[in-house]
């Protein structure tokens, strides 16, 4: 899988975690869904200017 697909499919999985968060009234994993949400869009907005190029472990 390639980090495009992997960042989009993340985003749409931590959308659905932080809806779910917001009916059980939850927080916690409220907050640490948005945090992880805005780090993935900052990444592939990153991938998609082509400043990030590729990942090493």
């Amino acid at each position: 899988m390639d980090l495009v697909a992997y960042l989009t499919d993340e985003i749409d999985f931590l959308t659905e975690q932080m809806d779910r968060a917001k009916q059980e009234k939850d927080n916690a994993m409220n907050f640490l869904c948005d945090a992880r949400i805005t780090e993935a869009k900052r990444i592939l907005d990153q991938v998609n200017a082509g400043k990030i190029t590729s990942l090493k472990a």
